[in-house]
């Protein structure tokens, strides 16, 4: 009941079916990272939902936002010259956050977490893309099966959501600048997870180098 009453549901059409795919994989994401992982920084709460869910899970979660109407533990601009004390977290997540940045400040704010974070970043960007997906399962199998075909629209410059500077997939912002921009702020790829029926939303595991530890 605590968790119910703890969310508002003030625009049920955000709580989508696709989104609730994302945040199973937030956690679950999380959750691979094994017993050494407890206290976690989460960027950009929006709604406590993810929050909720790994406090329920037995994390200490620290919360942190730019807007302070959201009540967050840590009012956090990341295009802002900010501090936050380095080694104290496990892993800091933010999940839709970096794309609301300009992207040369998307990739100093992933410098600066990639200093503070001890371990880990997980993270989500959006991937604008074209995409076809065709989704097999059978009353026989817990276990289901895709054909998945993933086109990058790199010929077009506007992100979906008008909140955007930019999304992984269209002109200017290939996947392999991305990864580049992780490589040159000290971060190497752990794991990166691609849901078919929500490839939206493009998951990665990132850990900190030991040459920045």
């Amino acid at each position: 009941m605590q968790l119910i009453t703890s969310l508002s549901i003030k625009n049920p059409e955000y709580f989508s079916k696709d989104r609730f795919i994302s945040y199973h994989h937030q956690l679950r994401l999380i959750s691979s990272l094994g017993s050494e992982v407890n206290n976690i920084l989460e960027i950009g709460i929006f709604n406590s939902l993810l929050t909720e869910l790994l406090k329920l899970n037995g994390y200490n979660v620290t919360t942190a936002d730019v807007d302070p109407n959201l009540n967050p533990d840590v009012i956090l601009d990341l295009a802002a010259d900010f501090s936050l004390p380095k080694d104290k977290f496990d892993v800091i997540v933010l999940f839709q956050v970096l794309e609301h940045l300009p992207y040369e400040k998307s990739e100093y704010a992933l410098k600066k977490l990639a200093e503070i974070t001890k371990k880990f970043l997980v993270i989500s960007i959006p991937q604008n893309t074209l995409f076809l997906t065709i989704h097999f399962r059978s009353s026989y199998s817990v276990r289901s099966r895709h054909l998945f075909i993933n086109i990058p629209k790199f010929w077009l410059s506007n992100p979906l959501c008008d909140q955007h500077y930019w999304e992984m997939g269209l002109k200017g912002y290939s996947k392999q600048r991305i990864l580049h921009s992780i490589a040159k702020v000290g971060l190497s790829v752990k794991q990166e997870f691609i849901d078919p029926t929500n490839p939206y939303h493009y998951f990665l595991v990132l850990e900190k180098n030991s040459a920045i530890i």
